[in-house]
């Protein structure tokens, strides 16, 4: 079942303003909304509509356009927004005038209705204008949490293993390049950050003695690390707000050639966030001191990438990286690489 429906109805416990001059009209579209199980408020002026919105929690505006007083109702339309400015508006007319429509929607108008109206189609503009506004700020609201939600998850992980430190921060980096290059969308470049911070989440559920061991995995310990990335995976599923990521936590161990886990994709079946992803990793991990190891050199970094490229990796994604190491934008030192930002 959506969830948008179940949130639509929680926002009628808020209030829908009406504001009408004639007390006929306020009276019979306060009444529609109220049958539709809205609470209603109404204001027979400009003035009046602006102080009920300072006392009282709105969730949509239904305004006449023509009304008497200092505030007509396109200016009423910036005198509300002024104060809230996600705040729907929806304007109720008794003439199709173009010029007053135009402007309306300029000024930010939510949309109309025009008099004589029936009552189904009053209370679906209402509930869509609702429903739409919800939407918007339950999508800002996850935009704004989902990189806390990440940074803390991804940091469970890091306390455990002091030598981990700042591996997610420069994976990320490194990916976002990538990505970057490879001209992805805003959106799949959000997506890709916070997968790379987030790629093993789920070894929450590998026991320390087995991811800070500093000898050998017996391959029992090997089998229990590959179960890393469906934990990370079930780990999201809950989280409506990550659903975005989860490919890149359960795909980043694929292999170009199949010869990775949990699913064995090939090539292109693997996900393009989780192939760069995989690239990212590795570099980080070759280029970071390790308690089983030293830092590869950047001479044996390169070598690595192309002895693996279209075996373990995308050639691609490969090829992409190799030209910021030649570029000079990814840089390796003794402690770990750096990641420079390419300048607009």
């Amino acid at each position: 079942m959506s969830s948008a429906p179940s949130l639509a109805n929680d926002r009628r416990s808020e209030s829908v303003l009406v504001v009408d001059d004639e007390p006929a009209v306020r009276q019979l579209i306060a009444g529609i909304l109220a049958r539709a199980g809205h609470v209603v408020l109404t204001a027979n002026s400009g003035q009046e509509a602006i102080r009920v919105l300072e006392s009282e929690d709105v969730a949509l505006v239904l305004s006449d356009i023509n009304m008497p007083g200092s505030i007509s109702g396109l200016e009423l339309i910036d005198a509300l927004h002024a104060r809230r400015p996600s705040l729907p508006i929806i304007l109720v007319t008794g003439s199709v005038d173009e010029a007053n429509l135009r402007e309306a929607l300029d000024r930010g108008a939510a949309g109309f209705i025009t008099k004589p109206f029936k009552a189904v189609e009053l209370n679906r503009k209402v509930e869509t204008a609702i429903n739409r506004s919800l939407l918007t700020e339950v999508e800002l609201r996850e935009r704004l949490l989902a990189p806390t939600v990440a940074s803390v998850l991804a940091n469970a992980i890091e306390v455990r293993d002091s030598s981990m430190e700042g591996h997610t921060e420069r994976l990320a980096a490194l990916a976002l390049e990538i990505g970057r290059r490879e001209q992805l969308t805003d959106p799949e470049l959000d997506a890709l950050e916070l997968g790379a911070v987030l790629h093993d989440v789920g070894k929450i559920g590998i026991s320390d003695s087995i991811l800070m061991k500093p000898g050998p995995l017996t391959a029992e310990e090997r089998a229990d690390v590959q179960r890393h990335p469906g934990i990370g995976d079930r780990m999201l599923a809950p989280l409506a707000m990550l659903a975005s990521v989860r490919p890149i936590v359960k795909h980043h161990h694929e292999r170009w050639d199949g010869g990775g886990y949990p699913d064995g994709l090939v090539g292109e079946d693997i996900p393009l966030l989780a192939r760069i992803v995989a690239v990212a990793d590795s570099i980080e991990a070759m280029s970071s001191l390790r308690s089983y190891r030293s830092p590869l050199s950047k001479a044996d970094i390169v070598r690595e990438l192309e002895e693996g490229r279209g075996r373990q990796w995308d050639p691609r994604v490969v090829d992409v990286a190799l030209e910021l190491i030649a570029d000079g934008q990814l840089r390796f030192g003794p402690t770990g690489m750096t990641v420079l930002t390419a300048q607009p």
